[in-house]
């Protein structure tokens, strides 16, 4: 069955005009911010307080394998209460960690309790992009053609949230690096508040088929979600790496314009992906971007100075949105709608394990080796992204049953 072609040449108009998929949008836009926010933010504050890039990814690790670990958890609850109930709650939850680890990050405190207020900070932030895409699947059930269109839209969100994000964490660090992950405290609880009152878009609580009690029983949700661990290395790797780069060069504000510029470079990408009608299947569209992420990387390790490096990162950003948008559109043809969010929270923990492993191999690499060996390691993660997706990628076409899938979209 073919995706009713009319509405993949109207831009994005048709698709915004969606009753409530503005609001929502938007909304989610907001409360996403602290995703793209408390990884730098973290790795600036210890690093500030403590005088240490290990430290600083270690803390920044725990974070993001606190989003991986608690991500899904909080997901399946999504699923079998609704997001209203379950959302407001883990803002709570966020927000004392993200004090915690502002209070705990001064010398003195103990290193254990400032992980774990960095774990407990994490509750939050990944969730309103799964649950934005699940309102989308459910305001476009009867435009299932638009459907990738709409995770397009969404990467580009994405994209945008890790282009302001990181400027205003730096512009807070001039400051004292502390505000900015309680600017971003306040963004998450705004913007998740916001979300939640609306009712309308919110997607019903769905029973699950016998079978299917959670979204990892789709063997292709398991490749997706191992492939994106080591695309979330490189994420990771490539964070650290850049603010390590900028300060060996003296310019500590660099570090921020140069993570925004490989948004800049996803986000551009994600817009003219969401514009084109392409009709490859969606897992050689995923292979191929991965085979793109790691070429787009070889220019880092040559870049001499942030002049250089600045079109490079740019460079380097042009097939995430691609990477993504695939993966989510996996995600929806593979995985029961009753699992559906829990599904996309999946990839958001696979990508939050990379992430973690990626900050902390990058905080000693770039004390160790500087900050050129480490972008050695984001490479890597890309190159093993795509052997991930080549080992299984048979698992990729099944539908939600174990059928072969008919959707090329």
């Amino acid at each position: 069955m073919t995706a009713p072609p009319a509405p993949v040449t109207r831009g994005y108009g048709p698709l915004l005009r969606t009753p409530g998929a503005l609001g929502f949008s938007l909304a989610g836009l907001v409360g996403r911010m602290p995703i793209s926010m408390l990884g730098i933010g973290t790795v600036l504050l210890v690093e500030d307080r403590r005088d240490s890039f290990a430290l600083a990814g270690l803390v920044s690790a725990a974070y993001a394998l606190g989003l991986a670990g608690i991500g899904p958890a909080v997901s399946r609850l999504v699923d079998r209460r609704g997001q209203r109930r379950v959302l407001p709650a883990t803002v709570l939850v966020s927000a004392l960690g993200t004090v915690a680890v502002v209070l705990l990050a001064a010398p003195g405190a103990p290193v254990w309790l400032l992980l774990l207020a960095a774990t407990v900070m994490s509750t939050a932030p990944s969730q309103l992009g799964s649950c934005a895409r699940a309102r989308w699947s459910q305001v476009l059930a009867d435009r299932p053609g638009e459907v990738p269109r709409a995770y397009a839209w969404e990467a580009v969100v994405d994209e945008v949230v890790f282009v302001l994000g990181p400027l205003v964490v730096v512009l807070c660090a001039l400051i004292d690096p502390a505000v900015g992950l309680l600017v971003a405290l306040a963004l998450g609880a705004a913007g998740t508040l916001a979300f939640v009152a609306q009712r309308a878009t919110e997607p019903p609580v769905h029973l699950l088929q016998d079978g299917h009690r959670r979204a990892m029983s789709v063997p292709g949700l398991r490749t997706l979600t191992v492939a994106m661990l080591f695309v979330g290395v490189l994420f990771g790797t490539v964070e650290v790496a850049m603010v390590a780069f900028a300060e060996e060069r003296g310019s500590s504000s660099g570090a921020g314009v140069l993570l925004a510029l490989v948004a800049v470079g996803s986000a551009l990408a994600g817009l003219l992906y969401g514009a084109l009608h392409l009709r490859y299947p969606l897992p050689r569209r995923f292979l191929a971007s991965l085979g793109l992420l790691a070429l787009g990387l070889l220019p880092l390790l040559l870049a001499p100075s942030v002049a250089v490096m600045a079109p490079a990162a740019l460079l380097a950003g042009f097939a995430i949105s691609p990477t993504l948008i695939a993966a989510y559109g996996l995600v929806d043809e593979l995985v029961p709608v009753a699992a559906r969010t829990e599904g996309f929270s999946w990839l958001n923990s696979g990508l939050g394990v990379g992430v973690a492993l990626g900050f902390a191999v990058a905080g000693a690499v770039a004390d160790d080796g500087g900050a050129r060996t480490a972008f050695v390691v984001a490479l890597g993660g890309a190159l093993a992204a795509g052997a991930v997706t080549l080992l299984g990628r048979r698992t990729l076409v099944a539908g939600p049953q174990g059928a072969p899938s008919t959707s090329a979209a």
